[in-house]
């Protein structure tokens, strides 16, 4: 999901794409063993202040704003491409495992056959009624 407008210091700040930033950074701050981020969709202090040190380790260019197609927003989607790959291996892995062959296919079932007769007493009993 890309963002369509600046998050951060002076930006937009919708509150949709300030969430995805929210957990973009909340990738790299989990991997610095560093306090996460609420995904409340709020740009505050601690919000823009985890811009800026992700800026300042990854891009070199410290704003406190995230925006559309630049430097920051597409190293932190970058960042996330790998644990994506390995998050879809190990869900096929975990299906692949769980999955258990049935042991006996089940009996087939056939719709039922009236002949005419059956039809007759049948139509006969539903306006009967």
């Amino acid at each position: 999901m890309p963002i369509s407008q600046s998050v951060g210091r002076n930006g937009a700040n919708l509150r949709r794409e300030a969430q995805y930033v929210q957990a973009l950074l909340n990738v790299f701050r989990a991997e610095r063993g560093q306090t996460l981020l609420d995904l409340d969709g709020l740009v505050g202090p601690k919000t823009i202040g985890a811009i800026e040190e992700y800026q300042t380790v990854v891009t070199g260019i410290v704003d406190g704003r995230v925006d559309p197609g630049a430097q920051a927003i597409t190293a932190l989607e970058e960042q996330t491409a790998g644990v994506l790959d390995e998050l879809r291996t190990v869900t096929m892995f975990a299906l692949l495992l769980s999955h258990r062959p049935v042991e006996e296919e089940p009996p087939v079932v056939e719709d039922p056959v009236l002949d005419d007769a059956e039809l007759q007493t049948l139509v006969q009993s539903i306006f009967a009624e």
